[in-house]
């Protein structure tokens, strides 16, 4: 009996030496200003914290106040200077992973960024390749055709094409008067998409909810706005609004997850959460 516990110890502690080990997974979304970036990262990083995960958040959007990623979380942030300083200080961030092997949501904000400069100067998908780090990158547009022009001059004059990236169309940023479905249909054939998804790209759909912005000015998880936390200097938040919300946090992200994949994802050790049954 012993011989056998142990045989099976030494076959458990090999079979873990040889698995082989998780890769840190940055996770970043570039688009265009005001397309819902900070937002996205937020219920993101809101949802790995309730599901196990410990991801660094790395703030480098200094511009970005009333709905900064820093109001809601630990983040962590250069101090300040330009570009080219900032991406010195993201340089040292992506290296420090290789120690701690931690996961990062990076929250790049819009126009000329710190990542931006680091594309151009440096070949940052061969550097990640050698450190042993995943680069998950999601583009996330609206109906706008600036919006694809955006990922067409990074795809072919930044020449900067991940793979396995994801195209997200934010479906908060179709106008009423335009069919999801039509738009979604148009953005699929586009030729930076096509060239995106030969890549392994993929595109999803991100669902709207109505109050987000009530939630995002109030910084309150959407969980506590859900629950009817309400925050001084602001009006009682309506019971539909935060059934919309509750609907949209337990039910629509978790199935847009879902259909984003788990593998582009930062570490959630409870498992990716289960889409909610609502009757809301």
């Amino acid at each position: 009996m012993t011989k056998d516990i142990a045989a099976k110890a030494a076959t458990s502690a090999a079979d873990q030496k040889a698995a082989p080990k998780r890769k840190p997974v940055i996770f970043t979304i570039i688009g265009r200003q005001r397309v819902g970036k900070t937002t996205l990262l937020n219920a993101l990083a809101q949802t790995i914290h309730e599901q196990g995960g410990t991801p660094e958040i790395w703030n480098t959007d200094l511009l970005n106040r009333s709905h900064s990623i820093s109001s809601f979380h630990d983040a962590k942030s250069p101090t300040g200077g330009d570009t080219k300083r900032q991406r010195k200080w993201l340089e040292e961030k992506i290296q420090s992973l290789m120690e701690s092997r931690h996961d990062a949501i990076l929250d790049i904000g819009g126009g000329w960024t710190a990542l931006h400069e680091l594309i151009r100067t440096e070949s940052l998908t061969r550097a990640l390749d050698m450190m042993g780090i995943t680069l998950s990158v999601a583009f996330l547009i609206g109906h706008e055709r600036a919006d694809l022009d955006y990922l067409e001059d990074l795809q072919t004059n930044k020449k900067f094409s991940p793979r396995n990236a994801a195209v997200i169309l934010n479906e908060g940023l179709i106008p009423p008067s335009l069919d999801v479905d039509d738009v979604f249909e148009e953005v699929a054939i586009h030729p930076a998409v096509v060239e995106a998804m030969d890549n392994g790209a993929k595109l999803v759909l991100y669902p709207a909810a109505e109050p987000m912005k009530d939630v995002c000015d109030r910084t309150l998880t959407f969980r506590a706005y859900a629950e009817g936390e309400q925050k001084d200097g602001f009006p009682t938040s309506s019971i539909f609004d935060r059934l919309a919300i509750d609907r949209w946090y337990r039910r629509d992200f978790p199935i847009f997850l879902r259909e984003l994949g788990a593998p582009r994802l930062p570490d959630m050790p409870k498992g990716l959460p289960v889409p909610a049954e609502s009757d809301v």
